[in-house]
């Protein structure tokens, strides 16, 4: 995201009464795959993100820019793709 986006990346914990500091959010997992959050509830708060039915643009530019290095359509960086043979 950073290096290929241009993206501000930060690593560390968010804690629930600071979700209001994000306009987006998205999670990934072993599948390598962005899937978009649209809201979150604790207790009777809810706090929609960019939409609960649509994707904001950076979770989908996130999306199409790691799905297109793992289909082979874009380059990826240096490193990140590796030919597996039998």
């Amino acid at each position: 995201a950073e290096h290929e986006l241009g993206l501000e990346v930060e690593q560390g914990d968010i804690f629930i009464d600071q979700l209001d500091q994000f306009s987006e959010a998205g999670a990934c997992g072993t599948a390598a795959v962005i899937s978009p959050i649209g809201a979150i509830v604790d207790g009777d708060k809810k706090h929609v993100f960019y939409s609960e039915t649509e994707v904001g643009p950076v979770t989908q530019k996130l999306y199409d820019t790691l799905t297109g290095i793992q289909f082979g359509e874009i380059e990826g960086p240096e490193g990140w793709v590796v030919e597996v043979t039998e």
